[in-house]
């Protein structure tokens, strides 16, 4: 119809759980590789998140639930004083193991994306 945009699809439940699958590999990772710093501040909220979609992914999706999990996730990245900002530095030099450590927060941010997302994207 004319002048009417199309609707997106909805997203089953059967991609939602991947979706959900991976951001839980995602948070075991960051987690993992946040642990080599005993003092990162950011460690214990990541593991709440993890441990929060865990239980989630035994039972039935909710959208709601996703979309809060999703929520959860990405409220600590931006802004002053966010995740963004933490720096795996002790005596001037990178720890050791946290060199991919950008790109595995880059893919946490990304898969939390993916859970808020309600319709397909052109």
């Amino acid at each position: 119809m004319h002048g009417v945009p199309d609707q997106p699809a909805a997203v089953s439940q059967a991609d939602r759980r991947v979706q959900l699958e991976d951001l839980i590999r995602c948070l075991q990772t960051l987690t993992k590789v946040l642990s080599l710093d005993g003092q990162c501040q950011w460690t214990a909220h990541f593991e709440r998140c993890l441990s929060e979609a865990e239980q989630l992914g035994c039972k039935g999706l909710d959208q709601g639930q996703l979309s809060a999990l999703s929520g959860r996730v990405m409220s600590v990245f931006g802004g002053m004083g966010s995740f963004n900002d933490y720096a795996p530095f002790r005596s001037g030099r990178l720890i050791r193991g946290m060199e991919s450590l950008d790109a595995i927060s880059g893919q946490v941010y990304a898969s939390a994306l993916s859970l808020r997302v309600t319709g397909a994207r052109t």
